[in-house]
Formats: C-alpha cells, structure tokens, sequence
C-alpha cells in the first residue's frame, strides 16, 4: 500500500499512485495526475509505504524512479514503517544470506533524503540502513493503556530476550513498573519454539504482551500456556506490526483482547484487534 505526499507552498498533497501487473508478472506504478502537475513546485516528494510482499518492494523501486524523473532536484523521504528482511538479521546455518543486509542495501542505494521506520524488529535493521528514523511503540501503547482493563494496573511481559531491551525502554517512558520477561528455546533448522518459560511470580493485575512482530502467533501462543501457570489474570497481547498469516481465532481463545499499530489484515470483525494508531499507515515523519 503506498501514498504518496507532495509539499508544494508548504501544504501536503497527498495521493494515491496506481500499481498494477503485467500477466508477466512484472510490475508498473503511476504517479496520479494531479501530482504530476504540481511536481515541478515541489519542495519535497514522501513515499508512504506498507510493504507487505516481493511486488510491493519493486513498486517502491519504481515510484521512486518516477517520481525522480518528473523532479530530479527534489528530495524523497520514505516513510517505511515494517521493514521487510528485518527477521533475517543474522546467518542461522551455513549457505544462507544475511536477508536485512540485502534489502537495507537496496534501500540505501535509492539514496533517500530520510527513511523512517517504526518498531524494527532488532538494532541491526537502524545500523544497516542510511539517514534512518525509527519511532518507537510509545505513543501506540500509550493508547492500549488507556483502555479501562488496565486502569488499575498491568504488567508488561517481554516474550522472549529479543524484546527485553524494547519492553524495558517502554516501560519506562510510559511510567510503568512492572515489567516481567519470558524465556524461549527455538530449533535453529525449523524455527520451532520447543520451550517458554516464565522464571517469575506474576503481579496480580493484568498482563500485557508486547512484541514487534506477530506473524504465524506461535510465541504467543506458547506464552499463554506458560502464563496460565504462573496467574489467572486476563491476559492481552500487543504487537506492532500484525501480520496473523494464521488468524486471530487462537489467539482469541487464549487472550481477552489483541492490539496492533498496523493491522495487514485490514479485518473489522468482532474478533479483529484493536488498532491503536491514532495516525494512518506510514504517515509518521
């Protein structure tokens, strides 16, 4: 999904770029009319884009080339809040690639005036990639905090030691003290969690989840089952970018309610989380 802004005399135009592809599978952008007209008093282009597939990313490539070719002088800040490949930030077994180093290379040779990303996966994605923001989950938790199951307390619970550093920095923005952290165990050749382990008593009041990332949602659910050993509170999970390729139907059963910035999913069922972005996909500078 992409947006594209143009500041011309100070005031954002914004618009939507058409993207389509070729039965060949290649693909083609369009800068809308409208923007085409207005490029050459352009002070600054910005690209907003959610990418969520292979496509997506050469879409960006071309936007940006054809937004070069109607104003060469102006610069282009992208607005990239998942970044993809980011998971891939270290070399698990022998003949594979560094996936995050690939593709922050290609992002660092469309030589971008910002890139601002939000909530990457680890430290490695803002040291790869140039002239890079990154905003923190702050604002979005501020607004699950403000929900009424957590008005007389919560516990934050870190899944795993990936997320220790992100929960800790959180907490400690938003004035919460109790922090928690679980323990996983994953075969390195599958992925597979084999363990989780929560090693602390649990305060009694609610306990939010936060991550980054929910894809497939195993980690959560594992968390869940060890949770229910150590406390009978409800519990609630939090995570930046929800992609649920599985669904919500078991993390429903075994949370009283999910929380996403960016749903992929773009569902509005009873069962669909909370999204807690107070601003749309991608438009944070």
């Amino acid at each position: 999904m992409f947006t594209l802004t143009a500041v011309v005399e100070g005031q954002p135009r914004r618009a939507t770029p058409a993207a389509f592809v070729f039965p060949g599978g290649e693909s083609q952008v369009t800068v809308p009319a409208a923007l085409q007209a207005q490029a050459d008093a352009a002070s600054e282009f910005r690209i907003h884009a959610l990418l969520k597939s292979a496509d997506d990313v050469m879409q960006l490539l071309l936007l940006t080339d054809a937004l070069r070719r109607l104003n060469p002088a102006v610069p282009v800040h992208l607005d990239m809040p998942y970044v993809p490949y980011a998971r891939q930030d270290r070399v698990c077994n022998p003949g594979e690639a560094l996936g995050a180093a690939v593709f922050c290379k290609l992002i660092n040779d469309q030589q971008y005036a910002t890139v601002t990303v939000v909530e990457p996966h680890s430290d490695v994605t803002p040291a790869l990639l140039q002239r890079v923001r990154v905003v923190d989950a702050a604002a979005f938790l501020a607004n699950v905090l403000a929900a009424p199951a957590f008005a007389n307390g919560v516990t934050l619970m870190a899944p795993d030691a990936g997320a220790r550093k992100r929960v800790q920095a959180l907490a400690k923005k938003l004035g919460v003290t109790d922090v928690r952290y679980a323990e996983k165990v994953r075969d390195p050749q599958t992925g597979r969690i084999t363990e989780t382990r929560v090693p602390d008593d649990i305060p009694a009041q609610p306990v939010l989840v936060v991550d980054d990332i929910c894809d497939g949602g195993r980690t959560f659910l594992e968390l869940a089952t060890a949770l229910r050993d150590k406390t009978r509170q409800p519990l609630y999970l939090y995570v930046t970018h929800g992609i649920f390729s599985k669904g919500f139907a078991e993390l429903n059963a075994r949370y009283a309610g999910l929380y996403t910035a960016y749903d992929w999913t773009g569902s509005d069922g009873a069962d669909a989380p909370a999204v807690v972005n107070p601003a749309p996909a991608g438009t944070h500078n």
